[in-house]
């Protein structure tokens, strides 16, 4: 039932003057409920991966860091007589 309110919703918000029909469709139309379905589902997906892709980010910008250290000591090693 959670989902189901979750889809809904989603769809709601994204035509906010239309929340009278979409409930009139859902309640009446197996095809607009699958849709809304996968809108759903498509909209988790990319939520999740914004969230990963935000990870990966911090943590290639982490080890950029960590590389121009590695460069520095290295170049302090071969250059340092």
């Amino acid at each position: 039932m959670e989902s189901l309110n979750q889809q809904l919703k989603i769809v709601k918000q994204k035509f906010p003057n239309q929340a009278d029909r979409i409930e009139e469709l859902y309640e009446s139309d197996e095809d607009f409920r699958t849709l809304c379905f996968d809108y759903f589902t498509c909209m988790q997906y990319l939520q999740n991966f914004k969230k990963e892709s935000s990870e990966k980010q911090e943590s290639l910008e982490e080890y950029k860091g960590i590389r121009q250290e590695l460069e520095k000591e290295l170049h302090e090693f071969i250059f340092t007589e």
